[in-house]
């Protein structure tokens, strides 16, 4: 008979194995019921942690895995070089894999990073990626992970994001604000959440000053190539926007081309607000009005946090730590 194991567990109860790995720890955020239930199934099931497993995971490997979606020239190299620092100098290595935006990809990565036997996982999930399953196993094994930016909602794990919703509609009101009409909006890949989050931002803060969100200006493009060209397109409507909110500095860099190939002048034609790592709107004339998401601050927070979970396994099992994110105002809008 195979090893019985929290995802066993999990299953019989319809609970998150997240939540039974918290509750088998006697973690506070769990209620006194649910930790009941839990060592009720456990003992009648079996249920033994894997000491072997345990065992090997306490004698390091002083490897850190991060794994990105994909490697461009935008947000995450700030990311990886915070990252890299601070590992260096607590004397670890680094190991950065890309998934290329495969949800197979990063399903084999993390099995290869069991075979490493890292001592902790920073991951910014794929495109393709809808629930956390493939992460359980190292998290049986005692591996801490942090996610980032790229999220899944209400994984159980702990995860570095900013109020991706909140901070879209204070782009998108100071537009407002400033007089616009047809504002855009320009996303990234329609099933990512932080996609949806954004989006949702868009649209709440038109609905509050009551604004109808027209489909027509709502853009969700792959890659910096498919903004340039859907919002290229929409530049050429009898009514093209006046106004645009992009929701990373890849699109923003389309969006910019679009922009000059058509020849409109900013901001008297068009006003833009980004979110952005804060570099990039300073390459244009006039600098571009931007929500400043850091990427060297989320590198920090999340290995920060990563080795406290080593440190103290307990330390924290869920949390949303927020970021910083003023509005920089430029000449744009």
């Amino acid at each position: 008979m195979s090893r019985i194991t929290i995802k066993d567990i999990a299953k019989l109860l319809q609970i998150n194995p997240s939540t039974v790995s918290r509750a088998l720890k006697d973690h506070p955020d769990v209620s006194p019921e649910t930790k009941k239930s839990v060592r009720q199934v456990a003992d009648e099931l079996g249920y033994q942690p894997n000491f072997q497993a345990i065992h090997f995971r306490n004698r390091r490997s002083g490897l850190i895995g991060l794994i990105i979606p994909e490697m461009n020239m935008f947000f995450l190299p700030s990311v990886i070089q915070a990252i890299e620092e601070t590992i260096r100098k607590k004397g670890y290595n680094l190991i950065v894999f890309q998934s290329n935006d495969s949800l197979e990809r990063e399903v084999e990565i993390v099995r290869i990073c069991q075979g490493f036997s890292v001592d902790g996982l920073l991951i910014s999930v794929s495109k393709e990626t809808q629930d956390t399953e493939h992460f359980r196993e190292l998290e049986e094994d005692g591996t801490p992970i942090v996610f980032f930016d790229r999220v899944v909602q209400q994984s159980g794990f702990p995860q570095i994001v900013i109020d991706d919703k909140q901070v879209s509609v204070i782009a998108v009101e100071h537009l407002i604000k400033k007089g616009y009409q047809r504002i855009c909006g320009l996303f990234d890949k329609p099933n990512l959440s932080i996609s949806q989050q954004r989006y949702r931002g868009y649209k709440q803060a038109m609905e509050n000053h009551g604004r109808k969100v027209a489909l027509e200006y709502c853009i969700f493009a792959d890659d910096m190539d498919m903004g340039r060209v859907l919002f290229g397109t929409l530049l050429h409507h009898q009514e093209p926007p006046d106004a645009l909110f992009v929701m990373s500095d890849e699109l923003l860099a389309g969006a910019m081309q679009a922009i000059n190939e058509k020849g409109f002048l900013i901001p008297s034609q068009i006003a833009i607000v980004s979110i952005s790592d804060g570099k990039l709107p300073y390459f244009f004339n006039p600098g571009i009005t931007h929500i400043r998401h850091s990427g060297a601050i989320v590198g920090n927070m999340a290995i920060d946090l990563l080795f406290q979970l080593l440190t103290n396994p307990d330390y924290v099992q869920e949390i949303n730590l927020d970021l910083d994110t003023p509005l920089v105002k430029l000449g744009s809008a």
